[in-house]
């Protein structure tokens, strides 16, 4: 998003082009074209609902990640679940960096926030790809995040 797309309002099209940026075009589009928040948004509008989203989604999964720990009695995913907490903390942190970016009008910032953000999930989910089981589900919440 640059300071220059601000100002109309996003069709349909604009979103699906959006998305076809991302790894997961499909959930992307379900996320953001079916969220009321994004109905009469320009693309300002947009990043500051899709760093929400995604907020939420880390603060969800990280909530998962700690109670599991205390939950499993399997050593080795017990192990993994300690792993992850640290990696959805550096992608929350990193969220909150785009949020202020956001407010300060700091846009360069703002792709390596993303970027840092994903490559911290994306840590996260190779330590996963490992795992034989997956009582928490976190496999399928690395991908949605």
């Amino acid at each position: 998003m640059t300071p220059t797309s601000i100002g109309h309002k996003l069709t349909d099209t604009e979103i699906k082009y959006l998305c076809s940026k991302t790894s997961n075009v499909r959930g992307c589009y379900k996320l953001l074209k079916f969220d009321s928040r994004t109905a009469n948004v320009d693309a300002r509008g947009i990043a500051e609902v899709s760093v929400d989203l995604a907020s939420n989604k880390a603060n969800k999964t990280h909530s998962l990640l700690t109670s599991s720990v205390n939950a499993t009695h399997d050593s080795r995913l017990k192990n993994i679940y300690k792993l992850c907490p640290n990696n959805y903390n550096d992608a929350i942190r990193n969220l909150k960096a785009i949020k202020n970016y956001q407010l300060s009008s700091a846009y360069k910032n703002i792709p390596s926030q993303v970027k840092d953000g994903y490559e911290e999930i994306k840590q996260c989910k190779k330590v996963y790809g490992e795992a034989i089981s997956d009582r928490a589900h976190i496999k399928k919440k690395n991908p949605e995040f």
